[in-house]
C-alpha cells in the first residue's frame, strides 16, 4: 500500500484560478489541473491508494467552508478503504476556532493543515497555544508547512526553531493526552523534512523529536546524503511518504524514495505503515 500524505486539490469552480496562482507565485508548472478528477487520474497512474488533501485557508471566511468541502471528498472511495481522506483548515484570525474544531472532529476530519507562510503567522505566536491544545485534546493531527518556499521568501515563518518552540510549549498537554510517539499517537508532522532549505536547523533542532517529518518536495531538491542523514537519525518510524502533487509528480517522488538508501522495512514505515499508525487506520 503506498498512502501520500501531502497533496493539494481544489473545488472544481475554483480549481483553475487556484492553479493559476500558484503556478504564478512559484514561478512553476504544475502537473493537475487541480481537480479531484485529477488527483484520482494521477493517483492511478502512479498506483497511489491513499492520498490525504492538505487544504489552507487564507482568510478567515473561508474555514467553515473548506472543511465542509474536505469531509464531502473524504468520502471519495469507501468507508473501509477511502481513496481520498482530506484534513481540514484553522485560519489564525478565525474567532471561533473551538466550535470549529469540536465540527471538525464530529466531521471525522482527521488533521488540519496550517500554512504559515500564506496564513501570515509565526507557528510559535503565543496566540496559537490555545489553538493547538484544543485540537490536541480533539485527538485531531497539527500539520505544519515547514521551512521555505519554492520560490525563496521575504520572511521565512515556519522554520524548525519555531517548530521546536511549539513541541516545547505544549510538552504538557502531549504528555497529559499521552500522545507519544511510543504509543503510536504521535500527532505532529512538519512537511518538507521539517524545513525546506533549512536542513541544519532541521538537523539541530528536530531530530529525535516526537513529531513526523514528512518528505514531500524534498527529495531532487535536496542533497541525498543529507536526505539519507536526516531520515536515519530522525527514524523512519517518523517519516512519511508525500508528493506535494501537484507541484511534483507522485510516481517520481515514488521512485526516489525508492532509491534511497534504506531497508526495506524501513521504505514500508515510509510509504504505508507510518501513516496507517498516524490516521488511525484499520488495517
Amino acid at each position: 500500500m503506498i498512502i501520500d500524505m501531502h497533496v493539494h486539490a481544489f473545488p472544481d469552480k475554483v480549481a483553475t484560478k487556484a492553479i493559476e496562482s500558484l503556478e504564478s507565485t512559484y514561478a512553476i508548472k504544475c502537473f493537475s489541473d487541480g481537480t479531484i478528477k485529477g488527483l484520482v487520474a494521477s493517483m492511478a497512474e502512479s498506483d497511489i491508494d491513499i492520498a490525504v488533501v492538505q487544504p489552507v485557508s487564507t482568510d478567515p471566511k473561508q474555514v467553515v467552508s473548506i472543511n465542509t468541502w474536505a469531509a464531502e471528498i473524504s468520502r471519495i472511495g469507501n468507508e473501509a478503504k477511502p481513496q481520498i481522506i482530506s484534513f481540514g483548515t484553522i485560519h489564525p484570525k478565525f474567532d471561533g476556532y473551538y466550535d470549529e474544531i469540536q465540527r471538525i472532529k464530529e466531521l471525522g476530519i482527521k488533521g488540519v493543515k496550517f500554512q504559515p507562510s500564506f496564513q501570515h503567522f509565526y507557528p510559535d505566536d503565543s496566540g496559537m497555544m490555545p489553538v493547538y491544545a484544543e485540537l490536541i485534546k480533539a485527538g485531531i493531527i497539527i500539520y505544519f508547512h515547514a521551512g521555505d518556499e519554492i520560490e525563496p521568501a521575504d520572511i521565512v515563518y515556519s522554520t524548525p526553531k519555531r517548530l521546536a518552540r511549539v513541541l516545547d510549549t505544549l510538552q504538557n498537554e502531549i504528555n497529559d493526552y499521552n500522545y507519544r510517539v511510543d504509543d503510536g499517537n504521535i500527532k505532529f508532522v512538519a512537511a518538507h523534512l521539517g524545513g525546506y532549505m533549512m536542513w541544519d536547523g532541521v538537523e539541530q533542532y528536530l531530530m529525535g523529536r516526537d513529531i513526523f517529518l514528512d518528505i514531500s518536495y524534498t527529495l531532487g531538491h535536496i542533497d541525498s546524503a543529507i536526505a539519507d542523514r536526516i531520515i536515519k537519525n530522525h527514524g523512519s518510524s517518523r517519516i512519511l511518504f508525500g508528493s506535494d502533487f501537484p507541484f511534483e509528480q507522485q510516481h517520481r517522488t515514488f521512485d526516489m524514495v525508492s532509491k534511497l538508501d534504506l531497508a526495506e522495512d524501513d521504505k514500508e514505515m515510509i510509504f504505508s505503515s507510518n501513516a496507517i499508525r498516524l490516521l488511525s487506520l484499520p488495517y
